[in-house]
């Protein structure tokens, strides 16, 4: 189980009401946070780790499947930066549950601002290319340098909390 800690933005997309009392995450990652993007390409909901900072994003007209989607997309991700199928398919199936509640670090939030303009000069530099490569850009990010996590790659970071929690499968 996590909490999606959602901007009001995203809340009033979701019309739902955030949880008031918030239970303790269980996967090794922590919880999310969540925003909606405006992007050339199309509206996004970018979602960034709240302690290695690593995001993905999921397109608005999918936000039936949201969280249906979100674990397949982190799978893909974790698998993309050298994570095992075990402990990818274990950190996953904790986010299957989620608990919705509003935003509470300025940091993270800051840093998911940071992330969401990136995916916005991506999806503006591709337009006209094709189709914008989620996948690519999730890669990408997962090797930038942020000033909250002392400029390691929220790539590395993962990995070292994965590899704590399940072992050296990681």
């Amino acid at each position: 189980m996590i909490v999606v800690r959602c901007t009001r933005k995203l809340l009033q997309l979701l019309d739902v009401a955030p949880a008031d009392c918030v239970p303790d995450t269980s996967a090794a990652l922590g919880n999310w946070y969540a925003n909606v993007v405006e992007t050339v390409a199309g509206d996004l909901v970018v979602f960034a780790n709240e302690r290695s900072l690593l995001s993905v994003a999921i397109p608005v007209q999918m936000v039936a499947r949201l969280f249906t989607e979100f674990p397949a997309r982190v799978y893909t991700l974790l698998r993309m930066i050298g994570v095992s199928t075990d402990v990818a398919l274990r950190e996953c199936a904790e986010l299957e549950s989620v608990v919705l509640a509003r935003t509470k670090s300025r940091s993270v939030l800051g840093s998911l601002n940071e992330i969401a303009l990136h995916y916005q000069l991506v999806a503006a530099r591709d337009s006209g290319r094709g189709t914008l490569s989620l996948s690519a850009v999730e890669r990408r990010l997962s090797r930038y340098l942020h000033g909250p996590l002392n400029y390691v790659h929220p790539a590395d970071i993962a990995t070292q909390i994965l590899t704590e929690r399940y072992g050296h499968g990681a």
